[in-house]
């Protein structure tokens, strides 16, 4: 809402004209001062928007330590990754150890070449169909009419059939006059997907297939401290628990080491963003207790003494300085400086890496335990998920219930402001009517005064 407006006399008298701006400026000042309240309580609503932002990004960071499991982040090595590598791993049914893997040889399909021809798109090789029998016993045609009957019209009708066989046209090299041949695999590997290959049944033409480059379909076998295991394909699931193996050649003889530990690194990484988040707030409540003389007019620092925040900072100090470890007594790790995380004297918190990637090596457990408990209802984590939901919660969280307030406060303030201005507007135009009238007295007494002299002259002059 502008300013009040001065208006304008008529006659332009300077010293009327002061009145009634003296009048409006009179009159402005009740309004300013709600003006000030209002731009007090915007100050604070934007201080606690800040708060519950900061609550919340605190609450986000939480997440991932709320149960030992969601905690516990593993990762796999492999001693050569070149023979076997760990492609992923399911930290939800990883378990920590290290195994002994060898590679006696790697599954592949069944595969077959047929004869050779003088090219790959020309000659036709008549008429028919392609029988195979697949390892579930059943039989598949596949049909060649003078449309598809190129080794190229072959193989893109064997591929686009849909059946589990691939064809794929090659050059093998071998003969500069019939160096074309088609070659036919199962997309699957593993000995249970071989296919008994028949012969090809066709009119008019002379491709067969080459039964001295047929491959039978076959398992990786790998042997797993000691014991072999037989799979289908080589990228292996769950041989061990959670993880996921790519076997890339075989080498037996090779043992292979593959490791599962934590992931402290990236378990540490997350312990440093939930600090800085928790700094955040503590930072908040540091700038708002710091007062000076100028601290009232401060927009920064419109929550100072604000006893519902004390609160908060008080229970929020004492979670993070307490033990919280549902351990027996005599555990190495109970409390947050135990694994690096400290308050300094500035109020806010230190963070020690190597100290917390030290605690997690030597105490995993522990420490999972202390951060996030053995139930929801313990651990540091849960602890202060609960205390950030009782402030930000919709409904009934405290600073919820503050931006509730504020608006309110907010809302009458803008009523009475109104209220103000419109009984100012007014007074003001009563001001005018007022001077108005008073101009108009003035005048007549002077166009009397004139009236009165002119007389008087004219009768003297007789």
């Amino acid at each position: 809402m502008p300013p009040l407006e001065v208006p304008e006399l008529p006659s332009g008298n300077p010293q009327l004209q002061k009145a009634i701006n003296k009048i409006v400026r009179l009159e402005q000042r009740p309004i300013d001062k709600v003006d000030e309240k209002i731009a007090q309580v915007d100050n604070k609503m934007n201080l606690v928007k800040d708060l519950k932002t900061k609550f919340t990004d605190i609450k986000t960071a939480l997440t991932p330590f709320k149960s030992v499991k969601d905690f516990r982040d593993l990762k796999a090595f492999s001693s050569h990754p070149e023979i076997v590598n760990p492609s992923s791993i399911d930290k939800d049914k990883a378990l920590p150890g290290t195994f002994e893997l060898e590679v006696v040889n790697l599954a592949q399909s069944a595969s077959l070449m047929t004869t050779g021809v003088s090219d790959r798109d020309q000659t036709e090789l008549g008429v028919g169909w392609i029988t195979f029998r697949t390892p579930e016993g059943g039989s598949q045609d596949i049909y060649i009419n003078s449309e598809n009957n190129t080794l190229d019209g072959i193989a893109r009708t064997v591929n686009n059939a849909g059946l589990g066989v691939r064809a794929q046209v090659v050059n093998d090299g071998t003969d500069s006059d019939e160096p074309w041949r088609l070659i036919l695999y199962s997309e699957k590997t593993g000995w249970k997907n071989d296919y008994e290959w028949a012969d090809f049944n066709f009119l008019d033409g002379d491709i067969e297939l080459d039964r001295y480059r047929q491959r039978e379909a076959t398992s990786a076998v790998i042997k797993v401290n000691g014991q072999p295991l037989y799979v289908d394909e080589n990228s292996v699931k769950d041989m061990l628990p959670g993880v996921t193996l790519d076997l890339k050649k075989a080498a037996e003889g090779q043992i292979v080491k593959i490791e599962v530990k934590p992931d402290v690194e990236k378990i540490e990484t997350r312990a440093k963003e939930l600090v800085d988040k928790l700094n955040g707030v503590l930072t908040f409540f540091q700038q708002q207790s710091q007062l000076d003389g100028q601290s009232r007019k401060d927009p920064k620092k419109a929550l100072a003494g604000d006893t519902s925040l004390q609160a908060i900072q008080y229970k929020m100090r004492d979670l993070l300085q307490k033990s919280n470890a549902p351990l027996d007594e005599g555990g190495a790790v109970t409390r947050l400086g135990d694994i690096g995380i400290a308050f300094n004297k500035s109020g806010t918190l230190d963070y020690d890496g190597k100290k917390f990637q030290s605690a997690l090596e030597k105490n995993f457990e522990e420490v999972a335990r202390l951060v996030s408990g053995d139930s929801p209802l313990n651990g540091f984590a849960n602890e202060m998920t609960r205390l950030v939901d009782g402030v930000v919660r919709t409904g009934d969280g405290l600073i919820t219930l503050r931006e509730k307030g504020f608006t309110s406060a907010k809302e009458r303030l803008e009523k009475e402001k109104e209220s103000k201005t419109v009984r100012a507007e007014n007074r003001i135009k009563r001001a005018q009517l007022q001077f108005g009238r008073a101009e108009q007295a003035m005048q007549q007494m002077q166009q009397m005064g004139g009236a009165l002299g002119a007389s008087i002259g004219a009768a003297g002059g007789g």
